[in-house]
């Protein structure tokens, strides 16, 4: 007796991994490439808009930008610092560190990295 598995996906489900598997191409570029049948082996799929996967929705959110001053904040050197540690990171540095620390001088916008 032989053993067979069988995948039952919903067209829906189908059309996600599709989508996934185009690398996240948008719902619209997907209908094009299905009625040209560019790509072979991609079925037939009924796309609807406003199916749009998590990460997509992610990739396109923006943040409301600062509003920009209109005169310089700081008068001299080190007066003001912005600062970010990243980390730990997948790779270590040559050195076999995992983290960054960045400095930036306000005033200057001199930048320093330390790993």
């Amino acid at each position: 007796e032989a053993n067979v598995s069988t995948c039952l996906l919903t067209k829906e489900d189908e059309v996600k991994l599709w989508h996934q598997k185009l690398g996240h191409l948008n719902l619209k570029s997907m209908n094009r490439v299905i009625s040209e049948e560019a790509i072979r082996g991609l079925p037939s799929l009924q796309i609807q808009e406003g199916n749009i996967c998590g990460e997509c929705q992610i990739g396109k959110q923006t943040k409301v930008s600062h509003q920009k001053l209109q005169h310089l904040s700081t008068s001299r050197v080190l007066e003001l610092l912005h600062m970010d540690l990243m980390g730990p990171m997948q790779v270590e540095s040559l050195g076999g560190k995992k983290y960054v620390f960045v400095v930036v001088d306000d005033f200057s916008r001199r930048k320093i990295v330390v790993l």
